[in-house]
């Protein structure tokens, strides 16, 4: 006897409405509809008072993990709000775990987090302690601190989170020595990078040997 292979279920990028994002993720739920809206905590401040906000990481898009049936497909597009499933050729595309994992763990580590212009390319790295180990990502520098960027390659978003020297651990090293601003000056295969922050010894992926418009880049 034949068996056929299991189809197991896969995460999918969902096209919402413009500020519907948060309606289509309860309609979802009330049709028990696994998803995932990812939210940045935000301050916002008037005259005389302020009030934390959770608002939608990525405008118009959140995520459903679903077996890829025809049936399945319909109901997430009948729900109210929702334009298509993100795919190509008119066949919907998987979303990668680790994508979603590494949203997760950034979204909800405590750190900063802000919405960044998305990075296609760059070298791998990854984070060696704190809240976001083993995270994976794009570093870059942003005025006196790093952040790590975090990609969705299907929709062409990120997010970024601020983090610390010392937990950035590379996977293609190259000496550095950081401190601040970015002034880079390079000698053989070493850059100095000087600034007003104290120094401190570092290594990069590669990738930081050429920087762009005065802003370290590379993808982790």
């Amino acid at each position: 006897m034949s068996h056929l292979p299991t189809i197991r279920a896969s995460w999918f990028a969902v096209q919402t409405r413009y500020r519907y994002e948060q309606r289509v993720a309860a309609d979802l739920a009330a049709k028990g509809v696994e998803h995932y809206l990812p939210l940045l905590h935000e301050v916002h401040q008037w005259k005389d008072r302020s009030r934390a906000v959770d608002l939608p990481a990525f405008g118009g898009y959140l995520f459903v993990r679903l077996v890829p049936s025809v049936e399945n497909r319909v109901r997430v597009l009948e729900t109210a709000g929702v334009v298509r499933v993100l795919g190509t050729n008119g066949s919907p595309e998987p979303v990668a775990e680790s994508e979603i994992a590494s949203l997760r763990l950034s979204l909800n580590s405590g750190r900063p987090c802000s919405r960044h212009p998305y990075l296609a390319v760059g070298a791998p790295v990854r984070i060696a302690r704190g809240p976001l180990a083993g995270l994976e990502g794009q570093l870059v520098g942003h005025a006196n601190s790093l952040r790590i960027v975090v990609s969705v390659a299907s929709i062409g978003q990120a997010v970024s989170v601020e983090l610390s020297n010392s937990d950035v651990l590379p996977l293609d090293a190259v000496e550095l020595t950081c401190c601040g601003d970015v002034n880079a000056t390079r000698t053989h295969n070493t850059r100095s990078i000087t600034g007003s922050a104290a120094k401190e010894d570092r290594y990069v992926p590669a990738a930081f040997r050429e920087p762009r418009q005065g802003t370290l880049q590379s993808r982790y």
